[in-house]
């Protein structure tokens, strides 16, 4: 065993003492109060001993594993660069052929919906001649009904136009939804009208504790409570 291992083992070894020592001391008057504060004292100074020992290893190794970290990242930067380049090509593509669908997909439904007024129109045109040459009031009128009912009537299915971005095993194209808050007064009066959607606020934790330590017992926020925690501190 090196002695760097050795001192490493001694401090731990000492350090696994110490909750027994804390576990044997009862502070039940002054003296043993003053006694649990130099053991507490003794802690800290172990503390020190122990990052001695131990932080120029943690500090070699962290250096390591950042130098290897930047490494693997400048490696990786080319691919980087690579990948978002062609992923933009590919979205942009997908996105163009999805417009090119849509279009197609618009044209066909105004020419069956122009398609549908026009055999509408032409039965209504054939019913009025009819009605006219024979003086027959209710063809005119079924006419008349058929014009009001076309300009009513919904436009006729169409089949549905594929989109012609080609099939590639292994990519998948996604789309990822996130929300921006445009306006947080009207979300945060939303929410007041609404109680069961709270969730989707959230308090300003460290805002808050920043208020408490500066203003202590007299912060006063409707909802939050300023809660004192005390604990003992050990100098050298």
């Amino acid at each position: 065993m090196t002695p760097v291992a050795e001192l490493d083992r001694a401090v731990t070894q000492e350090a696994l003492t110490w909750p027994d020592r804390a576990r044997a001391t009862a502070v039940i008057d002054a003296a043993t109060y003053q006694a649990a504060g130099e053991l507490l004292k003794g802690i800290k100074q172990l503390r020190q001993k122990i990052a001695e020992t131990f932080d120029p290893h943690i500090q070699r190794a962290f250096q390591s594993h950042r130098a290897l970290v930047d490494e693997k990242r400048q490696a990786e930067a080319p691919l980087t660069e690579a990948e978002r380049v062609i992923k933009t090509a590919l979205v942009s593509y997908d996105d163009e052929q999805e417009r090119l669908r849509r279009e197609a997909q618009a044209r066909l439904e105004r020419e069956a919906k122009a398609q549908q007024e026009r055999d509408a129109l032409d039965r209504a045109a054939a019913l009025e001649r009819e009605g006219h040459e024979f003086g027959d009031a209710a063809m005119v009128t079924e006419a008349q009904q058929i014009i009001e009912e076309q300009l009513q009537a919904p436009p006729p299915p169409v089949a549905a136009v594929a989109k012609s971005t080609p099939k590639v095993a292994g990519i998948v194209h996604r789309s990822t939804w996130s929300a921006r808050v445009t306006d947080l007064h009207a979300l945060v009066r939303f929410v007041a009208a609404n109680p069961s959607h709270l969730g989707l606020l959230q308090a300003n934790i460290p805002a808050l504790n920043a208020q408490a330590r500066s203003l202590k017992g007299a912060m006063r926020l409707p909802g939050v409570q300023s809660v004192e925690t005390r604990d003992v501190a050990a100098g050298r």
